[in-house]
């Protein structure tokens, strides 16, 4: 329940893949300490103590089903649960809009999109923080009440800046949260198939994202990626709607092309990516700045020029932005390399799943010397495009890997169907935490490398 952020809509789904359905010996996660989670705990608990204690059966049948019992009767607890957690949280955001109000005029600069919002936020927080004084949203907490949490908590009054990452999985909860913070700037990463079983179509997506864009006041600054064919499309929506256009690629980019002014394109040449990280000269109109940060990955190049674009629109300069996204630093779980067993190296990359996010970290693992070994979790909540998704990840993985090894599952034919038109050779398995930590330690030499992708391949991780 708490992976999936205790919302009806997310189980339903989840209780549809093998996955799911895996009814004995489910994969065990602890959430984090919270009074939620610890409530849900010793009330699961003693109604499970009560089934053993009151039932008239041998003591193992009793054990039996009180341990059947326990995911209805959390479902039970959650729903009981449900409406006064939503009260608690619409006081909560009643009190983070009244203390956001009452503060003294501040930039506020929004930023959602299907993948890329959090790296986007955190870089371009860190540009800004050279300038001003800046308050930003924690982690990837991108809903009302992590926003509202973040105001209540942090909010302080020599706060010039607030960058606000927004999530969502259905129409309506950007515009709540553009409500809530009244956005001048608005910056829309990318748009793909994420949470295609929540939004219904990538269309809907599109809607929903561009939210974030309809809630800008003032100059009303959109900021989009015109490497993504959806967010091109977003920019013709914005100019219809009188917004004051800026876009960035990771190519050379023409500000005619999009008609919009030079000083409100960015982009990149001389891209150089190695893992070390990533260098490049980052072009807006005819001034151009050279560009080093310490973080991996090619597409990193397009999350730092949203940043830098970022912080241009908020009033930096732009040879200052680009100074300063030197001191942008790698994202925990995010493309960081750990040395591993037997010289070996592990790159974790757990803190998120998606089709693009895959292949770009793919492409890191093949910068690498050894044998290149894949640690996946099957990616969720991709709808219709589930299927075609894992096999196009499938198919780039096996031109690349040595070894791939499933986490669940979950798409596992689409998976294998994929890497069969790439490779025949290349080996595919569904291993448990245990077996591939044992299989690991037994074929990893010097130079060999292994990515983690996907939250689940953390457990695998952690376990090395």
């Amino acid at each position: 329940w708490w992976v999936k952020e205790y919302r009806w809509d997310r189980m339903l789904i989840h209780l549809g893949t093998p996955q799911g359905k895996r009814f004995l010996w489910p994969e065990r996660r602890r959430p984090p300490i919270s009074p939620k989670s610890t409530l849900l705990v010793l009330l699961s608990l003693v109604a499970s103590g009560y089934i053993v204690w009151a039932v008239s059966l041998p003591i193992l049948l009793r054990l039996a089903i009180a341990d059947i019992g326990s995911f209805p009767i959390t479902w039970i607890f959650v729903f009981l649960l449900s409406s006064p957690t939503k009260v608690y949280h619409k006081l909560q955001i009643i009190m983070a809009v009244h203390k956001l109000r009452a503060h003294k005029s501040m930039i506020v600069i929004g930023v959602t999109g299907s993948y890329g919002k959090t790296s986007t936020k955190e870089y371009l927080a860190t540009i800004l923080s050279s300038k001003f004084k800046v308050l930003k949203t924690e982690a990837s907490k991108n809903s009302p009440i992590g926003i509202a949490e973040v105001i209540l908590n942090s909010l302080k009054l020599e706060h010039e800046v607030f960058v606000v990452e927004m999530g969502a999985y259905k129409q309506g909860e950007i515009a709540f949260m553009t409500e809530m913070v009244k956005p001048q700037i608005g910056i829309v990463t990318a748009i793909n198939p994420q949470h295609q079983d929540l939004f219904g179509s990538l269309e809907n997506t599109m809607k929903a994202k561009y939210e974030l864009v309809v809630g800008l006041i003032g100059q009303g600054i959109a900021i989009f990626n015109v490497d993504n064919e959806r967010t091109r499309t977003m920019v013709q929506w914005a100019r219809n709607d009188g917004c004051d256009i800026w876009v960035w690629s990771s190519k050379e980019v023409e500000s005619g092309k999009w008609k919009v002014e030079s000083g409100k394109t960015f982009g990149a040449k001389e891209i150089t990516a190695t893992l070390n990280g990533v260098e490049f000269v980052c072009a807006a109109g005819r001034e151009k700045a050279s560009v080093k940060a310490p973080v991996i990955g090619h597409h990193q190049v397009s999350n730092i020029l949203a940043a830098i674009a970022g912080a241009v629109a908020a009033g930096m300069p732009f040879r200052e932005a680009a100074k300063a996204a030197g001191k942008i630093e790698p994202l925990p779980k995010t493309l960081c390399l750990i040395p591993g067993i037997n010289g070996s190296i592990y790159i974790n990359d757990t803190f998120n799943n998606n089709p693009d996010a895959a292949k770009a970290a793919i492409d890191v693992l093949a910068w690498t010397k050894g044998k290149k070994v894949l640690v996946f979790q099957p990616m969720i909540e991709l709808g219709a495009y589930a299927a075609e998704s894992h096999a196009s990840v499938g198919a780039y993985a096996a031109r690349i890997c040595d070894e791939i090894m499933l986490t669940n599952h979950n798409f596992y034919e689409d998976f294998v169907k994929g890497v069969r038109t790439a490779s025949d050779t290349v080996s595919v398995s569904v291993v448990s935490s245990d077996k591939a930590v044992s299989l690991l330690r037994s074929k990893l030499g010097k130079d060999d490398a292994v990515l983690f992708k996907g939250k689940e391949a953390e457990h695998v991780l952690r376990a090395l």
